[in-house]
């Protein structure tokens, strides 16, 4: 059994002192040797921390007892002790960065996608309702894991939201949910659908990640990427490997970054490839672009 725990929480909430919650957030966090990383502004908070459970049990304690973070939702995942390194906590313009600008930009607490648990997502499969799931994380995210059947939004990062929309515009009269791995990027990703005229939007609680634990090996494909040490989640020993290596196409869940500095995109690099999972890059144009950048001696 491990000797620690993972929790994953995050709550759009008006914060009145981001600042402070943050030195409270850093010392309450040393204090109890949890290691991590941890997003304030204004409009929330949103985090990733690791520890011994019962320090875990001790910060959670803590967090429900300011009334803002009263009925917040840990969701736990078994630790490795190496998730992460260090503790970060930092102050934020947003808990997870959207590329929307203020003329843009989705409160969910005034618009967002209705909600619906693991247990009526489920049913919606086994009913065979008429519905499209779009994968609201990164390419590479999805390269490794996702539900049989949903659409790729095909983003680099979170902060190409904006340009996803008209992608998807044969939906905007079709029932849809968004999913993202634990639920955060879903509040503002469903909310922007909706702002741009998708009729009837959905989004999944407590994400991906909730819905594996509740149905290990059940519709989904491959593992969940996760943004910590493991790189990926798992919830049952009876899965299979979709992810393909970008030089060979072998099956592999193993990431690297492209080789060239300017670009550093993630990718899936088998072991045969790359050894040290470097020399592969993403794409002939930043093939030529490394070779172009060598220094002249």
């Amino acid at each position: 059994m491990s000797s620690t725990e993972i929790i994953i929480f995050y709550t759009y909430v008006h914060i009145a002192d981001p600042a402070s919650l943050v030195a409270w957030q850093r010392k309450t966090c040393e204090e109890l040797g949890l290691f991590g990383r941890v997003l304030i502004a204004s409009e929330g908070i949103n985090g990733t921390l690791e520890g011994a459970p019962e320090a875990v049990a001790e910060y959670e304690l803590r967090m429900h007892a300011l009334p803002e973070f009263s009925d917040l939702w840990f969701k736990s995942s078994i630790g490795t002790g190496e998730a992460f390194k260090k503790l970060v906590v930092k102050l934020r313009s947003e808990i997870v960065a959207t590329g929307l600008t203020s003329d843009n930009d989705v409160d969910p607490n005034i618009i967002t996608g209705t909600h619906i648990d693991a247990a009526e997502l489920k049913q919606w499969i086994t009913n065979g309702e008429d519905f499209e799931i779009i994968d609201m994380r990164n390419e590479y995210e999805y390269a490794v894991g996702h539900f049989e059947g949903s659409r790729n939004s095909t983003m680099g990062n979170f902060r190409d939201l904006p340009k996803i929309a008209s992608k998807f515009e044969d939906l905007k009269k079709k029932k849809v949910l968004t999913v993202c791995t634990y639920g955060v990027r879903c509040e503002k990703a469903s909310g922007f659908l909706k702002q741009q005229g998708f009729e009837d939007v959905y989004q999944l609680n407590g994400g991906i990640g909730t819905y594996m634990k509740q149905f290990p090996g059940e519709d989904f494909l491959g593992s969940l990427y996760v943004f910590d040490g493991r790189m990926t989640e798992q919830f049952t020993d009876k899965y299979m490997v979709i992810g393909e290596c970008t030089a060979c196409a072998s099956k592999t869940e193993r990431f690297g970054n492209c080789a060239w500095d300017d670009c550093h995109k993630q990718l899936l690099i088998c072991l045969n490839c790359a050894p040290n999972a470097k020399g592969i890059w993403c794409s002939d144009d930043c093939m030529v672009g490394a070779a172009s950048s060598v220094p002249v001696r």
